[in-house]
């Protein structure tokens, strides 16, 4: 069996992409519009060429991506891993991240990474990370050229779904020439982007309106006003009947105040069972704090979980950013 490496070069990938075979796509936990949109445009392309496809993932659907077209997201449990077929994590950072479908992608003979993250590990056998892409849809984006396959109204709502939201709407430090360029062969493609966008930048649920107004009180500024954090706990999930798939976006209420330089997010998925989101503004990075609790992502966004009553979490939290800023603000 191949060892994983630490890279390979994308024409690894493309020999392997033009022998039609069957695959599952995985999706990190806690979904957002990078692996979902990046995963189904990836198994549109993967139709295309022959290849029979389905996606998995440990978690829900969250309701405000439900526009994605033809998006058929199966439950780990309800997802079966044909015989040889070849497991794709897609915009996944590390194992873990893979949540309870981890063990089903390790059963996979064969196991791909396509993915973004300067911190991912490489944990399959054939791995395609660049970490100064500004989002995975980059790297699907250049499977639909290099192969020659033509982007559908469908791939290209789905591609910039992932980049949009992943580049904050394109205004990351992240952001490059590159993304302008996939976005003139969305347009071409039939993006409808005034509804697409307002869908995904302005729309805001009811559900999520009411997070908010559990979830703000909880606000703490610490170290002088650099660092602050936002909590919900799992009871307050149950009381107000909210779902925790729909927290996309609530950790930027904290790293958008003025003067804060860090922030986090935490929510309880299950009891002591606490999933978090760091933020940074440049050039402060939180990407080697999330290491610290077993997570990864970017310098200046990153995820982790912790196994803990999530009081426990926030001090851990703070005491991880604390120590992050003491470490950089002589950088």
């Amino acid at each position: 069996m191949r060892e994983p490496t630490r890279n390979d070069p994308p024409e690894t990938l493309l020999h392997q992409l033009r022998q039609a075979g069957e695959a599952v796509l995985f999706c990190h936990v806690a979904p957002d519009g990078d692996t979902l949109g990046s995963a189904r445009a990836l198994e549109l392309l993967l139709n295309q060429l022959g290849w029979r496809t389905s996606l998995a993932v440990d978690g829900e659907l969250p309701a405000r991506l439900g526009f994605l077209p033809g998006l058929t997201l199966g439950r780990t449990e309800e997802v079966g891993l044909p015989e040889n077929a070849v497991a794709i994590a897609v915009d996944v950072s590390s194992p873990d991240r893979l949540g309870k479908a981890e063990a089903q992608y390790n059963a996979a003979a064969r196991r791909w990474v396509i993915d973004h993250h300067g911190t991912n590990p490489c944990f399959g056998q054939i791995n395609w990370v660049e970490g100064d892409a500004p989002a995975t849809a980059i790297l699907v984006n250049r499977l639909y050229r290099a192969l020659g396959v033509p982007l559908s109204r469908e791939a290209a709502i789905c591609l910039y779904t992932a980049l949009s939201t992943d580049t904050g709407n394109f205004v990351y430090d992240s952001v490059n020439d590159e993304c302008f360029e996939v976005m003139a062969g969305l347009m071409e493609a039939g993006l409808p982007l005034a509804e697409i966008s307002r869908v995904l930048f302005r729309e805001k649920r009811a559900d999520f309106v009411r997070l908010l107004g559990v979830t703000l009180p909880s606000l703490r500024v610490t170290d002088e006003g650099r660092v602050a954090g936002l909590c919900t706990s799992l009871e307050q999930f149950r009381q107000n009947g909210l779902n925790p798939a729909e927290t996309e976006g609530v950790v930027d209420y904290a790293i958008d105040i003025q003067g804060v330089r860090m922030a986090y997010y935490l929510h309880e998925q299950e009891e002591n069972v606490v999933k978090g989101s760091f933020r940074a503004l440049p050039p402060y990075r939180v990407d080697q704090a999330a290491r610290r609790f077993g997570g990864g992502g970017h310098p200046q966004a990153a995820g982790f979980t912790l196994r803990m009553p999530i009081a426990q979490a926030v001090k851990e939290t703070e005491a991880a950013l604390h120590q992050a800023l003491e470490e950089q603000k002589d950088s």
